[in-house]
């Protein structure tokens, strides 16, 4: 980066906080401000965070609060004097910001006559290749994933098959609700937050971001999404599996059959060099060449309706992403392979797991079984 010019970042949106993460290794609950430049990271908290952040953040990042930068009462929590002090005591001249940065605060900027810009690439291209330490961090959240989803997947199949096959545990139905609470809990143990996690039975699972909710029932795919944050290092897993308790029609069965053969001729492409467009297009083929078709029917998209993956690490979705994207695999990157199909009155199909591109391939971050019918 040119020394005269600084990237400035406010907390507050996804991209921008989990960026100031990686640069700097600090988090807060209020909005606080990251300069990146030439010779290092400048980061400006309340007082209240001063000593946290001087403990958490990376070498090379130096903390001030608004008092250290010579501003008091008003202009202490004004951002553009804050941006303006930080300016001064970095010596940089003119400023970019990602595109995620406030309108509003921007055009002031501009008002107040300072040089500013939208940086037109990634404010952290790096973040797509993980080190050691990342993929360790990663690992300890898939872990979590994976006791959850055994959990999760046991309480199921210890169910027991009721009247019109709804589940039951004892005498009271078996819900989406009751497997997710049970899911969280398993993840609170492991330090992990479970968000938006997925119990989806039967039509539910053919909208592949549909949550779930009440009773679950025999001879239907049931899809169970776990993507938990751990609490202490910001690090995402994420894992998916569809299972059946009791056996499933055979049309279900020939849908996830198809599904778990995509995923594995998937994961076998995975290796640095190769374009994520080939992957997906190859699982394509391979749903088309089983009877599979993506299509608009009756207003709604049914098949591979999806991308198969997408990059994992301090946000839940990051680059590079595994689809129509042009983008090239390198080794360190971290990706979900989760192809699925969805088609209404049959139900919906996806496997997921997060893996490690190798020097030579790929290696999972945890291993769970995949296993459809519940018997």
């Amino acid at each position: 980066m040119n020394k005269l010019t600084g990237l400035i970042l406010l907390s507050g949106s996804s991209p921008s906080t989990t960026n100031i993460h990686y640069l700097s290794g600090f988090t807060a609950p209020d909005p606080f401000l990251f300069l990146k430049t030439g010779s290092g990271g400048f980061l400006c908290v309340s007082a209240m965070e001063k000593g946290r952040a001087e403990k958490q953040s990376t070498a090379g990042t130096q903390v001030f609060t608004p008092g250290d930068l010579g501003l008091a009462g008003k202009k202490a929590w004004n951002h553009v004097e804050q941006i303006k002090a930080l300016m001064s005591r970095a010596g940089v001249k003119r400023l970019q910001v990602p595109s995620d940065f406030p309108a509003g605060l921007f055009q002031t900027l501009e008002k107040k006559g300072i040089s500013i810009s939208v940086a037109r690439h990634p404010a952290c291209p790096e973040r797509k290749v993980k080190d050691a330490a990342e993929i360790s961090k990663l690992r300890k959240s898939q872990q979590a994933a994976v006791a959850a989803m055994k959990a999760g997947i046991g309480l199921i199949g210890s169910a027991e098959i009721g009247k019109n096959n709804t589940l039951y545990i004892g005498k009271e139905k078996l819900t989406s609700e009751k497997v997710r609470q049970l899911i969280h809990k398993t993840l609170i143990d492991y330090d992990c937050a479970g968000v938006e996690t997925i119990v989806a039975g039967g039509d539910q699972g053919t909208d592949p971001h549909e949550r779930g909710h009440g009773p679950l029932f025999a001879g239907q795919s049931i899809i169970l999404d776990i993507f938990p944050r751990s609490e202490k290092t910001g690090y995402w897993g994420d894992i998916t599996r569809t299972v059946c308790r009791g056996p499933a029609a055979p049309e279900l069965k020939k849908l996830y059959n198809a599904v778990k053969a995509a995923q594995l001729a998937a994961l076998k492409m995975v290796k640095p060099g190769i374009c994520a467009d080939e992957i997906h297009r190859n699982c394509c083929d391979i749903f088309e060449k089983r009877g599979f078709q993506t299509l608009e029917k009756e207003g709604r998209h049914v098949g591979f309706i999806h991308g198969t993956g997408h990059g994992v690490g301090l946000d839940i979705h990051e680059l590079p992403r595994v689809g129509r994207s042009g983008e090239i695999l390198e080794e360190g990157n971290v990706i979900t392979i989760e192809p699925g199909l969805y088609y209404p009155g049959l139900g919906g199909v996806r496997i997921e797991d997060t893996v490690a591109v190798t020097e030579d391939g790929f290696r999972f971050l945890a291993a769970c079984p995949k296993k459809f019918e519940l018997l």
